[in-house]
């Protein structure tokens, strides 16, 4: 265990303590420029993306301590998620400011809870880690409270919610690299130009084996989201491998990898020089409309031949967003981006061991 969460008779007071205090987020890219006034409103912005990602949020008001029948030290969150195999899960949280300590009683509860599900003290600084989290769930836990130590490694797949953006992404990708998907569908949705017309390939996989986990929304019957999610359809299947006897099947889908760390690595971790050249990066985050769409299909064929796999949660939500919730679109361009220069920085000092890689000119 952590000796932060160690320190302190300050108590089960400690709650409520940091609540009024004032306090900023960090001002760094990993805290994505977010600033809180204080606990309550952190609070309300980590119910408010979880409330988003499908978490059903169980709060106890600080004033309802008073009751003896609610323990002092409960976790200030328990959310609740269903994916779409069925599987039931939580998360235990307690939040603080980034000065704020952890109570005696309140670690006794996470410790507790981390027996059966993961158990969290989240902090202001932590919020890119936080959405992470509630986007893509949490890593395995082996019992121990976790205070966030990025980048998050999960050891297991974490299924996305039911009848979800994410559970349809989740979907495609599986359905593409099954060996009994037909070849056929595969290399129609690959050749197909997704703003000219959809394959018929793509629309006996949306209506077949796709739409049992696709959201009860009218908008996604709308032509433009249609053409947005062939789009969608034709990148996984570029970047999808086919397995047999010799190679196993590769799904274009990892959520592991960032999108920004993809592009640089372009299937080869540790490389000096960009895979997706920088210019290439600027025009892809820059490109809106048609022209983005046309970029999009450059690159995922360009991974596709490098078998690079990425987050396709994070790439639907910027093909989805693009001309329709833009500040959305906003934040994961600056995501791709952030992961894109971290992958530079990182590769950067690897290669002043053992040299680099060559960039694709432009």
């Amino acid at each position: 265990m952590s000796d932060r969460h160690a320190n302190g008779p300050a108590g089960d007071a400690a709650s409520g303590a940091d609540a009024d205090a004032g306090v900023d987020a960090p001002q760094s890219e990993t805290s994505a420029n977010r600033r809180f006034r204080g606990e309550r409103e952190f609070h309300a912005a980590v119910v408010e993306v979880a409330e988003k990602n499908d978490w059903e949020c169980f709060h106890i008001p600080s004033r309802a301590y008073i009751s003896a029948s609610i323990p002092s030290g409960f976790p200030d969150l328990l959310l609740r998620r269903r994916d779409i195999a069925g599987n039931c899960h939580f998360i235990a949280v307690e939040l603080k400011t980034d000065t704020g300590i952890v109570g005696e009683m309140q670690e006794r509860f996470l410790q507790d809870f981390a027996t059966i599900a993961p158990s969290f003290v989240l902090r202001c600084k932590d919020w890119d880690y936080i959405v992470d989290i509630l986007e893509n769930g949490p890593p395995r836990t082996e019992g121990e409270i976790i205070e966030p130590s990025p980048p998050i490694v999960r050891s297991m797949e974490w299924l996305p919610p039911q009848r979800s953006q994410n559970a349809v992404v989740h979907k495609i990708a599986d359905e593409l690299k099954q060996p009994g998907f037909p070849r056929g569908d595969l290399a129609e949705l690959r050749r197909m130009d997704p703003d000219a017309h959809a394959a018929a390939a793509f629309y006996k996989l949306m209506a077949g084996r796709v739409s049992p986990y696709a959201p009860d929304d009218d908008a996604a019957r709308d032509p433009d989201a249609e053409r947005k999610w062939a789009l969608i359809a034709h990148g996984i299947a570029l970047m999808t491998r086919t397995g047999n006897a010799n190679v196993p099947a590769r799904s274009a889908h990892n959520r592991n990898v960032p999108v920004g760390r993809a592009l640089f690595d372009g299937g080869e971790s540790g490389r000096a020089r960009a895979y997706y050249s920088e210019l290439r990066l600027n025009k892809l985050l820059t490109a809106r409309g048609d022209m983005a769409r046309a970029l999009l299909a450059r690159m995922f064929r360009m991974m596709g031949i490098a078998e690079q796999s990425f987050n396709w949660y994070e790439m639907a939500d910027l093909i989805l967003s693009d001309g329709y919730d833009e500040e959305k679109a906003e934040d994961v361009r600056r995501k791709i981006a952030r992961s894109y220069y971290q992958a530079e920085s990182y590769n950067t000092r690897l290669a002043s061991e053992r040299g680099g890689g060559d960039s694709q000119e432009d």
